[in-house]
């Protein structure tokens, strides 16, 4: 506990930085495109000042890393130590001299990430040869996976496509992690050693167990993950579309531009409530991403949103449980559009496109859900994205859905549409706002939103290091 407390006080030394790193390294590129610019304001120094200022110990430990501009390192470990889990982790591996950067706020991850990239522009300065990609370790739940996906889309927007090649990743799950789970569906190497009981036993507890008896060997799945992990997977990068609803009559609504990899919930905000759902989920309601104050003042979350929530809910959890976010009852309307598979273009080409043609949903939703991740691991040729949602069950009284489909009370209940290229969500009844939970972050006051299956920049994919193409016999 003594290591954990050192960690929490070096957090307030905010206002001290490493001597190694150049004052250029430390100050973020400014994003050329819109949608760069949009992932890029929402950090943006005039607005949250008091956040913006990366703790000395985050660069003492990438100074520790990156000795050297004429060689990279082979891997860096990012760590969330915002929570239990995450110092947890960080005291093992430095206990064992692994490269390891802890951080607990937005401004550390952003600081260690745009170090990084600095890095590597130096090393392409220096040498005539591309760098060996940097494997990067990024440990924590699904949000803190979100937090360093956006930094890596805004970061290299406006790079070289080269630049894809320079850096993989790898998924150390601590707690609720959907991506994670994806990729022991594909690979049971990785299935073994991150989804097993053992370690999500350890790593999904609410609390720190003061006693830890029969825990796995952390250590040791690490450095094999690290070392034998070298086949890339490409994993593709969806976008949202964020509109918030104006402060005054005369302002514009604003917009966001968000990647994600996985999934994304919807919850409604009515016009007399404006409580967040708690989640009853394995992993830990409280593990607020990036976090180094008390969950309910997570910067992350403030930083999601134009006004904090009352009581963020960040879980990231494939289940849609009656506690979790859009267990309300929620009046919504759904358009969405299909993707059209290219040999059906080819094979008849007078027949309809189906991707010009709109379909609605508009009822009244318990759940409504959609996800990034490929099915099972199989290669589509054409991004698309899966919904799942849960309606309400119809009466006589009241009909939410098309007369077509009116005696068909029980297909109503419960579906999951496949091959969404687009879609556009929105609450019925205008007054009432939508809390959207993207990647385990929620961002609140959003007016309505639109999801298409493919980022529209060159970073289409993030790539994820794994052992390999291969499923469980059992």
């Amino acid at each position: 506990m003594q290591a954990h407390l050192s960690s929490r006080s070096e957090g307030k030394q905010t206002g001290r930085r490493g001597r190694s790193t150049s004052l250029k390294e430390r100050q973020p590129v400014r994003p050329q495109n819109e949608r760069a610019n949009s992932l890029d304001n929402e950090r943006s120094p005039d607005t949250r000042h008091h956040l913006q200022i990366p703790r000395k110990t985050v660069y003492d430990q990438l100074n520790h890393i990156l000795v050297s501009d004429d060689q990279l390192p082979e891997n860096i470990i990012l760590v969330n130590t915002s929570d239990w889990q995450g110092q947890y982790l960080s005291d093992v591996l430095q206990k064992h001299t692994l490269p390891v950067v802890c951080t607990c706020s937005s401004a550390d991850i952003q600081a260690a990430f745009s170090t990084i990239v600095s890095r590597i522009q130096r090393y392409c300065n220096c040498n005539s040869q591309p760098p060996n990609p940097i494997k990067i370790a990024v440990a924590g739940a699904q949000n803190y996976l979100s937090a360093v996906l956006r930094l890596f889309v805004e970061q290299l927007s406006h790079k070289t496509p080269d630049w894809l090649g320079y850096m993989r990743f790898l998924i150390i799950p601590l707690g609720s992690h959907p991506v994670a789970k994806y990729l022991g569906s594909v690979d049971y190497r990785y299935n073994n050693f991150f989804q097993d009981l053992a370690w999500r036993d350890l790593f999904n507890k609410l609390e720190a167990q003061t006693t830890v008896s029969e825990t796995p060997d952390v250590v040791s799945r690490i450095t094999q993950y690290i070392a034998g992990a070298n086949c890339a997977h490409q994993l593709p990068i969806a976008e949202a579309m964020l509109t918030y609803k104006q402060k005054s009559p005369d302002e514009e609504s604003s917009q966001k531009f968000i990647p994600f990899v996985g999934v994304v919930k919807v919850g409604i905000v009515e016009q007399s409530s404006a409580t967040s759902g708690d989640s009853d989920d394995a992993a830990p309601s409280s593990s607020s991403v990036l976090s180094s104050t008390p969950p309910s003042a997570s910067p992350a979350v403030k930083e999601a949103s134009p006004t904090p929530p009352s009581s963020p809910s960040v879980t990231g959890s494939f289940s849609s449980s009656s506690q979790n976010l859009g267990a309300e009852l929620m009046g919504l309307q759904v358009d969405y559009w299909i993707a059209a598979p290219p040999m059906d273009r080819k094979r008849d080409p007078e027949k309809k496109d189906p991707s010009t043609t709109k379909n609605t949903l508009k009822c009244t939703f318990r759940s409504l859900q959609v996800s990034r991740l490929p099915a099972s691991g199989e290669i589509a040729t054409t991004p698309t994205m899966s919904m799942t949602v849960v309606t309400k069950e119809k009466n006589k009284k009241v009909m939410f859905l098309p007369k077509k489909t009116k005696d068909k009370e029980v297909e109503s209940k419960s579906q999951c549409i496949e091959g969404i290229s687009r879609l556009i969500c929105t609450a019925k009844h205008q007054q009432n706002m939508l809390r959207v939970l993207i990647d385990g972050v929620e961002w609140n006051d959003v007016k309505f939103f639109q999801l298409a299956a493919q980022w529209s920049s060159h970073v289409k994919h993030f790539p994820i290091c794994i052992f390999g193409h291969s499923k469980s016999n059992f």
